[in-house]
This record gives structure tokens, C-alpha cells and sequence, in this order.
């Protein structure tokens, strides 16, 4: 390297400072279509979404004044709906002012418009300073206009908010003050994150949620360590790390095989028996790693000389570049936290079925196949898999969380952990450590996936994920690692039967992977490869006749979407992804196959995971390629994984490129330190904001005011209520809850107009749920006696509306005299449909 230790220090410094110079100059010539490296983190502090009305335009001596109450401490802006009565002409001079004060009546700031230039319907934003302790204090926003101002807002006729005021107020002279309905402002106020309340709130995470993170890691890691123990592995994986993340994946597949086969001989799975496993595991590990290992059980995690009567010390392989991956990993669980801070409920319509499984299966104590969705829903069929539920519903029994707190926990740590499994991928495919490091740091912080599957729900997809890196790399291994690797033909079959019980798209796209593997070595070492496919087949059999049984395949080829097979261009040009796959298709991959030409067997790791990707591609391609496409898979369902192509394609070339940089005069040396610490500056810089705005707020269905009606709905409902809510067309016939109704059926049992989408796999309970949900969004007037009437011939005893709401009103409910309220908080309701005769027409 430098022949100094400062020289190298001098050119990181050195990269770094033009990054943060570039920065400071507000990032000149980076190109528009790019997001910006750095910029404020703004999120959602309070929201008021619904409108119907609208306040005479503020003109003159009348103004409207609404007051407020900020939930978080950094406010700094407000966003408004501009409303008018008729479009601006050229010679229109009015002006509409804006004023935001505290409660000391300080202006905050202030800002007239000339009315010409203000449309309907127009959103505007008004910016201030941030407020950096505004959390809990009220302000007032005060609008005001030219006597010949015609520019109001857009409102809504039910006061919603409890901490909110609005009022139309005119000058001390007119007794003709205007009046109007509205009571609340249809607005959006926003909060800036600040890094003193960004540590403050993680504080407050670890202290709500170490405990079971602590838990859950025992959990995840126990049948791995337990595996590893045995005697064939014990100096196989001779770094720290990487064996950590093998027991990891080990573990996460192991124990959807151990719910499974315990389901299939009528075994039920309680607290008390998991906490009995869960102790006597790890005790058990501790026991072996305490006594002083014999020949036949070698327990260590660094290799130790099969002979010796003396453990290796534990620290003995420990590298710098293993401290790099703990503190990758601390950052990579502390972004993950942040980037939830603000909400209860995991996001989106995957997360409701998640839901309404794990509530099923900690009920019981066995798979939903042997089960059923009884008593939440109609349903005798489970046409889906069950891995990761196995591990929420083994949580929720051990700890007794609510589904959603515990859901939106757990897939933030397996997210966190992911960059630990990719780091152990990188490892065994190339025994570097290097190129697991910065596989791990890529899809920790500057790639878009797999910190997105959050938004989503995704957590079979990201639990399949999870285990994939480590399959991948023993597969390598098994096939073309030194002879004692053919021992570890059952625990890649166990990862295979693992992850087809967690996700089934994601084991179709392992297998193009080991039949490369397989043919490129020339069916070398092949039986062992064979031995793990039969074997997991064996253990997986009798789900295989389930599945066949229980699935209509013709049928659900035959629905799909017109662009079910569309490439999916919106994540590609998300985030910086972009400039990683230009990086490795458009310069690294040429290079190495010049390189392959030169027989270079480096190259091989590289190139393999590329033929993956691209074989898995075109195979998925077939409808712009002309020939059949594989109809169980798409590409989106595809591309959102190449996360991890990409990663191991670039950290297995990235650390080839820093040895052959240790062997280059000075001067290349320190313009290549330089050129990739501007690099790596620049992607941390940007990977640290992307994760913490990562989530999408058009996927957050749940609202804090509706846990809480949710909460009183469970308390006070009869167990027999059956509750309306709102919904909206989700996925091709099915619908879905569109706000805190969605997840009426796993938290309160309560049956529901729209159940969680598994509904579908019930014909009887689909049909009615399409055609209710038609009906429903056709009524044209929801205070009518009818649209009540109509509800109760459709069984409909309650409403649920939470503050997303959708088809049905509350305005509009509150008015109908068959209806009545029976609670209405934050934005969220609750009403009981009276008995046809308690009412007169």
C-alpha cells in the first residue's frame, strides 16, 4: 500500500473533503434525473386528509384563523389546498396572505400571493425556520386576503382533530361576520429530523424493543448453532462472521421445517414448550463451549487442529474488517429503526395477511395447513407459504406482542441482519472477506432494495432473501470447495427446504443457480448436489401433495394483469441503483470477460452470478423475447431480489480491484484510495438519508387514531358484530382494507366486509366480497336511510372508518338518522346501524 500510514489517511481525508466540498456548493452539475446526496429528512406530523368544503374566501377584515398542535419537535412546513371560485384572469391584483405564529403570538413567518397566479386545487407549502422543540405546542395559522381576494382552502364539516380550532372572524365594526361549515382545514403539517432527536428517539426504541430483538436473536440463531456444533463443520467456517450468518440463515430455515414436520404428527407448539426448547438450546451450547473440547466435538468458532484438546481462542481469526461489519450492521439496524419511528402498524396489504396467518398459527400452535383460517376467516385452504410465520407466531407465544408491533419489529431486524447473511455469501463464494464487506455495506446502505421490502410488508420475500446469500455459497462450495466440504450436503438441503417453505418464488430463482453451478464444473462432485436435492424433496413431500391438492393451478396462470410481465422501470430509477448496474453491466463486466479470456479464475465468482442473473432474466423475459416465460414469476417479483446479484458481483470484483491497488506505486495508489474514498463518501452519505425516508406514506394504511379505535372496537363490540369498512380495489378482483379496517379480522376476530386478502382462497367469501365492495363504492349518498338499510340486508351491523377512509363518509354517516355514532376520535370512527324500526323515513 502507501508507504505510510498518513499518506493513505492523507487521500481518504482528502476524498472525503472534496465530497463535503461538493456537497457545500449545493452539488453543481449532478445530473437532475439523480436524487440529491444530501437534504433534510422531513416526515408526516400531523395530517388531515379528508375535504368536502370549502371557507368563504379570507378577504378584508375577515380571516380564518385554525390552530394546531405539533406532535413532533423540528416543524417546518405546512401544506395546504388552495381552493377559488372561478379561474384568475390577467388583470386579477388580489393577494392571499398566510401567517403562522406561536403561542406567544412570535410570527414565524409570513407570505402574500398575488391571487393571479394561484390555481384551484393547487397544493402550496409554506415554509418556516425549524421549530426545533415544537413538539406538544400549539400554533395558528392565520389566513388573510385583499378585499378583492378570492382564494380560500379546502376544508372538511366535521371537527376530526382534537387539538385543532378553526375560526372565520371578521373586524370589530361588522356585525355581519361570514359563518361556515368547516371545522377543520385539509392540511398536512411536516417535521424536519434533526440528529439530537434522531439519537433520542432511538433510545427510545432500543428501550421499547432491545429485549426482544435480544429474544428474537436467540431465537433465529439457536438451531444454527446447535447444527454447527457437529464435528464436520467445526473448521469449515473459519471466520467469526461468516460462520454467524450460516447459523443465522441455518436457523431461519430450520425452524419453519421444525413447526412443519411437529405440525404433521398433531403436535401444537405452546409457550411454555418453546421457551422449554429455547432454554435448553442455548444451554446446551453453552455447556459444549465451556468444557474443554475433545477430538470427536470440536466447539469453537475459529478453526482449531482436529487433534487438539485445547479450544482456539475466539478472537484468533478476528479481523479489522469484522469490527467494519459490526459496526455496519449497528448502523444498518439503527437506520432501520429510525426510518419506522413514527409508525405502529407495518405498512400495506401484504402486511394484513402476515397479520391475520400469524394469528392463526400462534393460536394453534401448528401450520395454517394443518388448520385452516378458522375462527378468523371461512377459509380450509392454504395455497401460500408459511416459513416466516412460523417465526412471528414462535415470537408472539414467547413474548406476547401484538401482531402488528411484533410484525413491524421483526422484519426491521431481519432487514438489519440481511447485510450479516450477504457478508457470509461473500465469504464462502470467495473466501474473501473484503468481498462479503462490501457486499454487506452495499445492501446496508446505498442500494434502494432490500430496505423497500418495508413499505411493502414483504416479509416472506425478505426472510427468503435472507437465506439466499448463504445458500448460494455453499452450493459453491459443495460443488467446487476442497473435500471437506461434501459433508455439508444436508445442511444445503435443509436451507432448500427451508426456503421453500418461506417464499416459493424465491427457490425458483435459486435453482437456475445450482444447475450452473452443477454444469459449469462438468457434474463435478454432482452426487453431493443430488443428495441435498433428494433429500430436501423427502422432507418436503407431503407439502408438495398439499399444495397440489389444495391449488388450482390452471386457474391462477390463467388471472394476471395486462403488465404482470412489465420490466418494472420505476425501481430502477429509484434511489442510485442505476449508477450500480451501469457500474457492474456497463464497465465491469466487459473487463471481466476479457479477463476470463486470460484464464484468470477469479473471475469465476464474478461471472457465475452474472450468467445467473441474466439466465433468470430471459427466462422471465419471454413475452418481449417471443417464446413461453415462466407464468409462476414476473420480473417485478424478480428484479426486486437482484439486490443481491448486484452486491455479490460488485464486492467479489471490488475487493479483486483493492488487492490489485496494494500492488501499485504510490502515486496510483493514493489517485485510487482518493477516487474511492469520494465514492464511498458519496453512496454513505446518500444511503444513510435513503434509509431513513424510505418508506412510502401512500402505503401506510394504519394511522395511530386507528389502533386506538381499533382497541375500543375490540372492547365493546359483540363478538358476533359484523363490521363494514372501507376498502378499495387492490389487486386484479381483490380488495383490500384501505385503512385501519384492514386489519379488523386479526386484532379483534370480528367478521368484516373486506377480511385480509386470503379471502380469495375461498370462492363463497370472494364472491360476496367483490360484490359488496362493488355495491358499496356505486352509493351516491351515504346519509340516507337506504345506504343503512342496504348494509344490514348485506349482515353489516357496525362501520369502521379510520382516517384514511375511502367510499364511505363520515360527514355524510354522522347525518343519517339510521345510524349512529357510537365513537369518533382523531379522525376515526366507529357507528352502529340501528334496527329498522328504531327510525322513521
Amino acid at each position: 500500500m502507501v508507504s505510510s500510514r498518513w499518506q493513505k489517511w492523507l487521500a481518504v481525508l482528502l476524498g472525503v473533503g472534496l465530497v463535503l466540498l461538493w456537497d457545500w456548493r449545493g452539488e453543481p452539475l449532478r445530473p437532475l434525473t439523480l436524487l440529491p446526496m444530501t437534504s433534510p429528512i422531513l416526515a408526516e406530523d400531523v395530517t388531515q386528509g379528508r375535504l368536502n368544503a370549502v371557507p368563504p374566501a379570507p378577504a378584508g377584515d375577515v380571516q380564518l384563523t385554525y390552530r394546531f398542535t405539533a406532535q413532533h419537535n423540528g416543524l417546518v412546513e405546512l401544506e395546504l389546498l388552495l381552493a377559488r371560485n372561478e379561474e384568475a384572469t390577467p388583470d386579477e391584483n388580489g393577494r392571499f396572505t398566510l401567517t403562522l405564529t406561536d403561542r406567544q403570538g412570535n410570527q414565524l413567518t409570513t407570505q402574500s400571493l398575488p391571487t393571479r397566479q394561484l390555481r384551484h386545487n393547487q397544493p402550496f407549502v409554506l415554509r418556516f425556520p425549524v421549530q426545533a422543540d415544537s413538539a406538544g405546542r400549539p400554533y395558528q395559522l392565520t389566513l388573510s386576503g385583499s378585499r378583492d381576494n378570492r382564494v380560500t382552502v379546502w376544508g372538511y364539516t366535521v371537527d376530526l382533530l382534537e387539538d385543532t380550532d378553526l375560526a372565520l372572524t371578521a373586524g370589530p365594526l361588522r356585525n355581519d361576520a361570514p359563518e361556515t361549515a368547516v371545522q377543520e382545514l385539509r392540511f398536512t403539517s411536516r417535521y424536519q429530523l434533526t440528529w439530537p432527536d434522531a439519537l433520542r428517539q432511538l433510545g427510545q426504541l432500543l428501550w421499547q424493543n432491545g429485549a426482544f430483538i435480544l429474544l428474537a436473536l436467540l431465537f433465529l440463531l439457536l438451531p444454527g448453532a446447535l447444527l454447527l456444533q457437529l464435528r464436520p463443520f467445526a473448521t469449515l467456517f473459519s471466520d467469526p462472521p461468516a460462520k454467524l450468518g450460516v447459523m443465522l440463515a441455518l436457523g431461519t430455515a430450520v425452524w419453519p421445517l421444525i413447526w412443519y414436520l411437529f405440525s404433521l404428527i398433531g403436535g401444537h407448539f405452546t409457550a411454555w414448550l418453546l421457551w422449554l426448547l429455547v432454554a435448553s438450546g442455548w444451554l446446551l451450547v453453552t455447556y459444549r463451549h465451556l468444557v474443554t473440547p475433545s477430538p470427536r466435538h470440536l466447539v469453537t468458532l475459529s478453526p482449531c487442529h482436529p487433534f487438539t484438546r485445547s479450544p482456539a481462542h475466539p478472537l484468533k481469526n478476528w479481523h479489522k474488517d469484522h469490527t467494519l461489519l459490526l459496526l455496519l450492521l449497528a448502523v444498518g439496524l439503527t437506520l432501520r429503526l429510525l426510518a419506522v419511528r413514527d409508525i405502529a402498524f407495518p405498512p400495506w396489504v401484504d402486511s394484513v395477511r402476515h397479520g391475520v396467518i400469524t394469528a392463526v398459527m400462534s393460536q394453534s400452535g401448528q401450520t395454517i395447513t394443518q388448520t385452516g383460517y378458522e375462527p378468523f376467516l371461512p377459509v380450509d385452504r392454504f395455497p401460500y407459504h408459511f416459513g416466516f410465520h412460523t417465526l412471528s407466531s414462535s415470537l408472539v407465544l414467547l413474548t406476547g406482542w401484538a401482531i402488528p408491533r411484533l410484525l413491524l419489529t421483526l422484519g426491521q431486524l431481519l432487514n438489519a441482519l440481511l447485510p450479516l447473511t450477504v457478508y457470509a455469501g461473500g465469504w464462502l463464494l470467495t473466501r474473501q472477506r473484503r468481498a462479503g464487506l462490501l457486499a454487506a455495506f452495499l445492501v446496508t446502505l446505498p442500494l434502494f432494495f432490500p430496505a423497500y421490502y418495508a413499505t411493502w410488508g414483504r416479509y416472506t420475500q425478505l426472510t427468503a432473501m435472507l437465506l439466499m446469500p448463504v445458500l448460494l455459497g455453499l452450493t459453491w462450495r459443495l460443488v467446487r470447495g476442497a473435500k471437506g466440504w461434501r459433508g455439508t450436503w444436508w445442511l444445503l438441503a435443509l436451507l432448500v427446504g427451508g426456503l421453500f417453505l418461506v417464499h416459493f418464488r424465491v427457490f425458483v430463482f435459486f435453482l437456475p443457480f445450482a444447475g450452473l453451478v452443477w454444469l459449469l464444473s462438468w457434474g463435478r462432485n454432482g452426487r453431493s448436489l443430488w443428495l441435498a436435492a433428494a433429500l430436501s424433496v423427502l422432507i418436503l413431500l407431503p407439502q408438495l401433495v398439499y399444495l397440489f391438492q389444495s391449488s388450482d393451478p390452471g386457474s391462477a396462470l390463467a388471472a394476471r394483469q395486462p403488465d404482470y410481465t412489465a420490466f418494472p422501470t420505476a425501481y430502477y430509477t429509484a434511489g442510485w441503483d442505476r449508477l450500480f448496474l451501469w457500474l457492474a453491466g456497463g464497465l465491469l463486466l466487459p473487463v471481466l470477460l476479457l479477463w476470463l479470456w486470460r484464464r484468470r479464475r477469479w473471475t469465476a465468482v464474478p461471472l457465475l452470478v452474472a450468467l445467473w442473473g441474466g439466465v433468470v432474466l430471459l427466462l422471465l423475459s419471454g413475452n418481449y423475447l417471443g417464446f413461453p416465460a415462466l407464468s409462476l414469476v414476473n420480473l417485478n417479483s424478480y428484479y426486486i431480489t437482484t439486490f443481491l446479484s448486484l452486491a455479490l458481483f460488485l464486492g467479489s470484483v471490488g475487493a479483486v480491484f483493492w488487492r490489485w491497488l496494494r500492488r501499485q506505486q504510490v502515486v496510483v495508489q493514493f489517485a485510487g484510495i482518493v477516487l474511492l474514498a469520494v465514492g464511498g463518501t458519496a453512496v454513505t452519505l446518500f444511503g444513510v438519508r435513503q434509509q431513513l425516508t424510505i418508506l412510502n406514506e401512500q402505503t401506510l394504511l394504519v394511522q395511530p387514531a386507528d389502533a386506538d379505535a381499533l382497541a375500543w372496537l375490540d372492547a365493546n363490540l359483540p363478538a358476533n358484530a359484523t363490521v363494514a369498512v372501507n376498502s378499495w380495489l387492490w389487486l386484479l378482483s381483490t380488495w383490500s382494507g384501505s385503512d385501519g379496517g384492514a386489519w379488523l379480522v386479526p386484532l379483534t376476530g370480528r367478521a368484516s366486509s373486506t377480511p385480509p386478502a386470503d379471502y380469495i382462497y375461498s370462492r363463497e367469501l370472494a364472491d360476496f366480497v367483490r360484490g359488496f365492495n362493488e355495491a358499496a363504492t356505486a352509493v351516491p349518498d351515504w346519509r340516507t336511510p337506504e345506504a343503512a338499510a342496504w348494509l344490514r340486508e348485506q349482515g353489516m351491523t357496525h362501520i369502521f372508518i379510520g382516517v384514511r377512509g375511502d367510499m364511505m363518509d363520515p360527514a355524510e354517516l354522522r347525518q343519517n338518522p339510521a345510524v349512529e355514532m357510537v365513537y369518533g376520535r382523531n379522525g376515526a370512527f366507529i357507528f352502529e346501524l340501528k334496527p329498522s324500526t328504531d327510525f322513521t323515513d
